[in-house]
């Protein structure tokens, strides 16, 4: 039965650990380096596609507890 269990380095969070990693050697660990990176190349393939721009909805106010008087 066990023969069906991923193996420990096969599973979704070493993928994810990998690509952190790989992420982390490239960007020298400057996670803002790499999401500035990763906006210029999704702000090209929008242009490409001929989408618009990403725009954010609006923040709602939280709902009252219901305990105020």
């Amino acid at each position: 039965m066990t023969q069906d269990l991923p193996k420990p380095e096969e599973s979704g969070v070493a993928d994810v650990r990998r690509v952190r990693e790989a992420i982390a050697r490239e960007h020298h660990g400057n996670l803002a380096e790499h999401v500035a990176e990763s906006n210029r190349i999704a702000d090209a393939v929008r242009e490409k596609l001929r989408l618009g721009p990403v725009v954010q909805p609006p923040t709602h106010p939280a709902p009252l507890s219901g305990t105020a008087i």
